[in-house]
């Protein structure tokens, strides 16, 4: 069967995009769908910022980042990662779009790093997700602070946002790029994924399922790259249309649209969905029946080690010609259990562990120093605050504050040194724009 993805985008919806107006576009919860609207953004006029786009992750950001540096209007593109590098981006005029969550980008604001007001276009990318993290209040403050901004409201379903759509997209022409199905299709396997490892995944898929032929089907533009090591397996094919060559299974490296999931039912005997945790709800809406294959992990693979080891032994003890070994261990079984002994002889060769002297002190705290105090009218307040909220470390991590006239001294565990550093430098306190570094006095 062959499957394009095509979005009608009618008079209205045109009209709305060219004029700066708001729309709302419903998709699959996944970055390939969204690349058509991407494509129609017109560049903004002026230079610097044009676009802000606010995912629900951090890691979606980057996924959605690298899809809109695919479109030249929307280059140079930058998905947050780091509060302060970001900030330098921004400042230079290094971003025309950017990407990030809710939270981030309140916090970009509120170092001076990020101006929303008078920014042209701004993009909520599924709404419904982010009410699920409970950041629904973050996203109000974040489009209040943008004022005239263009909306675009990207969403898996209108329905549930009516009260959402009507503050913040009223009215606003829908384009219906891939809804939810009357009637749900048919049966699916599928494996929840980071999608840091999904090159692994599909590697590991294949390896348990042992397809005789199989279709990897991604829709998105880097595809042909992305599965350039499956180019000489004859018994896989890289596409990102069904086609009507059958296969054993097909493979969707990205989660599929109603339309793709009946292309590929119809090109496959059988369908492995590999899909974000975040997209289980909408996966389990689309299908009729949806089962989990379960892929092997480290811990896995350390079992199958083990049960090797075991198995090397059981052949070794079996095959006997073992008392020179007896020999060489007899006289430990009478200091120490011979399971130990045992178990001792399997490490023979490996490093040695050190043994931690009982008197070695560990470093558990260190001491930060802040270029603000007293006469700045600070209060250790202030600085636990910005710790907790800005730079968001946990309560336990934060021990004495010592404000001084010209300084303070704080108190940080060592393994959230280099964070505080990073995210407290840059802060405003108390209308002071303060830096942190290490006291090492």
């Amino acid at each position: 069967m062959s499957w394009t993805y095509a979005p009608t985008f009618d008079a209205g919806h045109r009209a709305a995009l060219a004029g700066g107006k708001n729309l709302i576009y419903v998709c699959p919860p996944t970055g390939w769908a969204v690349v058509p609207l991407l494509q129609r953004l017109a560049e903004t006029p002026e230079p610097g910022l044009g676009t802000l786009l606010l995912a629900s992750e951090p890691s979606d950001a980057v996924e959605l980042a690298a899809l809109a540096a695919t479109i030249e209007t929307l280059r140079p593109v930058h998905a947050v990662s780091g509060l302060a590098r970001a900030g330098r981006l921004l400042k230079s005029g290094a971003v025309r779009t950017l990407v990030t969550t809710p939270a981030d980008a309140l916090q970009l604001v509120s170092r001076a790093l990020l101006k929303l007001e008078g920014l042209p276009r701004v993009g909520v990318l599924w709404p419904e997700t982010h009410f699920a993290l409970g950041a629904a209040s973050t996203i109000d403050t974040v489009l209040a602070e943008c004022g005239g901004a263009q909306r675009l409201v990207v969403t898996a379903d209108e329905a549930p946002l009516a009260d959402f759509l009507e503050r913040h997209a009223r009215r606003a022409p829908v384009v219906g790029a891939g809804r939810l199905p009357a009637e749900p299709g048919g049966r699916v396997r599928y494996a929840v994924v980071d999608p840091q490892r999904l090159a692994w995944a599909v590697r590991a898929a294949l390896d348990v399922l042992n397809p005789a032929s199989a279709l990897l089907w991604d829709p998105t533009p880097a595809a042909g790259h992305r599965w350039a090591e499956y180019d000489a397996d004859p018994s896989v094919r890289v596409d990102a249309h069904p086609g009507n060559e059958p296969v054993e299974w097909a493979i969707a490296t990205e989660l599929p649209s109603a339309d793709a999931l009946t292309a590929l039912h119809e090109a496959a005997r059988n369908v492995l969905v590999l899909a974000r945790p975040a997209q289980l709800a909408y996966l389990e809406r689309l299908t009729r029946s949806c089962d989990v294959l379960r892929l092997p992990s480290e811990a896995d693979r350390a079992r199958d080690r083990a049960s090797s080891v075991r198995a090397e032994l059981r052949d070794r003890i079996e095959g006997g010609e073992l008392l020179g070994g007896l020999a060489t261990l007899a006289p430990l079984f009478d200091e120490y259990d011979p399971a130990l002994v045992a178990a001792a002889a399997l490490r023979v060769g490996e490093p040695a562990t050190p043994v931690r002297q009982a008197t070695e002190e560990i470093p558990t705290w260190a001491h930060v120093h802040v270029n603000a105090g007293r006469r700045d009218r600070i209060r250790p307040g202030d600085v636990v605050g910005a710790l907790l909220n800005a730079v968001g470390i946990p309560k336990d991590a934060v021990g004495r504050v010592d404000v001084r006239d010209s300084f303070s001294l704080v108190e940080v565990r060592s393994e959230v040194a280099a964070q505080v550093l990073r995210e407290l430098s840059g802060l405003t306190l108390r209308g002071r724009s303060v830096t942190a570094r290490i006291d090492k006095r």
